[in-house]
């Protein structure tokens, strides 16, 4: 019998960063990953002639990552639970709502953004958060990630939440 893989949930963000340092694929096999469809659509979009422009591969993602329908139900929720949501950008905002409004004790959920952060706190998910440095290492990779995607920024993010400094 297969082994359950652990369930993560990734934002825009995430993918992009994970893509640029080559752990994506690392990630898409090791982890059961999943995300929404605005972050789906969100990976394609930007100014592709644009210097550093990531180019995330849309047919292994689509076959290898769950992607989940965002209902005005997961929007509602949350909208009425986290006063920061409405700020949230469009693929931040669908996965917040829909982690939140799913079984959150189940999940875990990757975000390098603060005001992600703080909204995901305010959701309850302050204990789900993990960063995609954590996560490639569980990967067995240790790739030249940028700050906001390191353990002890993600740390730091969720202290000032904490001490109602964020």
């Amino acid at each position: 019998m297969p082994s359950v893989r652990e369930i993560i949930y990734v934002d825009t963000n995430v993918v992009l960063e994970a893509q640029r340092t080559g752990c994506l694929s690392d990630m898409m096999e090791r982890f059961d990953v999943r995300t929404v469809e605005m972050v789906q659509i969100e990976t394609q979009t930007g100014d592709r002639r644009r210097k550093g422009y990531v180019t995330v591969n849309m047919e292994e993602f689509s076959v290898k990552v769950t992607i989940n329908k965002v209902t005005d139900v997961h929007l509602l929720q949350a909208t009425a639970r986290a006063p920061s949501f409405p700020a949230l950008d469009p693929g931040e905002r669908d996965l917040l709502a829909f982690v939140a409004s799913e079984d959150p004790t189940s999940l875990l959920l990757t975000t390098a953004d603060k005001a992600a952060v703080k909204t995901a706190c305010q959701l309850g998910l302050e204990n789900r958060l993990i960063s995609l440095e954590e996560i490639a290492v569980r990967c067995g990779k240790n790739p030249a990630l940028k700050r906001q995607y390191l353990r002890s920024w993600l740390s730091q993010v969720r202290a000032e939440f904490l001490f109602d400094t964020l």
